[in-house]
């Protein structure tokens, strides 16, 4: 496994102090409960499960790689799943201790990554040629989306391609969303396609497209408008399900 990356220091604020401090915060509050969620939540969590089963029929049906950042990366699974699939992985994140974790996780499944530390909204660089780029539950937990998306654009090389992974617009009203930011004072927003098609397109993505997981809606009958509602509701109240929008679009060139 690669040594990490040392970009230049990510600058300061007190909502980047909050995220990089998350893991050692909530590991004092909750204890091993809380770092065994972050070494096994993305490989036997039922919702993020079924939304990586989404992003395989993504992946399978459009360009992605093989060089990838995988921006935002927390403790490593979304990278670990992709260096299974025989792409070149860097991680990066802002939390040096999401960052550790994510290399355990690489050498306990026996995948290679490289990692670097790196504030996708503040800006950093890792290079330009990286072919894809994947935001995975990350980009709402900024203040500023288009400045991440802007950044990520400038590390794709011409053509490259992102795909975006994020809780749909009502996560921010959820339970465990209102929790985190009361507790630990990181950022919890939703997305929604609305916001996020829109801010690909003034980072300067083209041809967007959106997705779909097991739990979204599939189409915009009466039904599936209905089960979007009660997703939606059980959300909001109970914390679940955790519905995701995937969007995917390519650089210019």
């Amino acid at each position: 496994m690669s040594a990490a990356a040392n970009p230049a220091t990510p600058k300061g604020s007190a909502t980047a102090d909050a995220e990089r401090a998350y893991v050692r915060n909530a590991t004092e509050a909750d204890g091993e409960a809380f770092q065994k969620h972050l070494r096994t939540k993305g490989f036997v969590d039922p919702s993020f499960v079924q939304t990586w089963g989404a992003v395989t029929g993504v992946l399978a049906a459009r360009d992605f790689g093989p060089k990838v950042l995988d921006l935002g990366c927390g403790p490593g699974w979304t990278s670990v799943f992709l260096a299974a699939r025989g792409l070149e992985v860097t991680a990066a994140d802002l939390s040096p201790d999401m960052l550790a974790i994510a290399r355990a996780n690489a050498e306990r499944h026996g995948v290679q990554i490289s990692t670097a530390e790196a504030d996708m909204q503040a800006g950093f660089d890792l290079g330009h040629d990286f072919d894809a780029v994947l935001i995975f539950d990350a980009l709402h937990h900024c203040q500023d989306e288009e400045a991440v998306l802007r950044h990520a654009y400038a590390s794709l090389r011409p053509g490259g391609r992102i795909l975006l992974v994020e809780p749909d617009w009502f996560h921010e009203f959820g339970r465990s969303a209102r929790h985190d930011r009361a507790q630990f004072g990181t950022t919890e927003r939703g997305m929604g396609w609305g916001r996020m098609s829109r801010a690909l397109k003034r980072a300067g993505f083209e041809k967007a497209e959106r997705f779909y997981s097991l739990q979204g809606t599939f189409e915009k009958g009466p039904l599936q408008q209905l089960r979007s509602l009660v997703v939606a509701a059980l959300t909001v109240t109970v914390g679940f399900p955790h519905r995701s929008v995937i969007g995917y679009a390519r650089k210019r060139g």
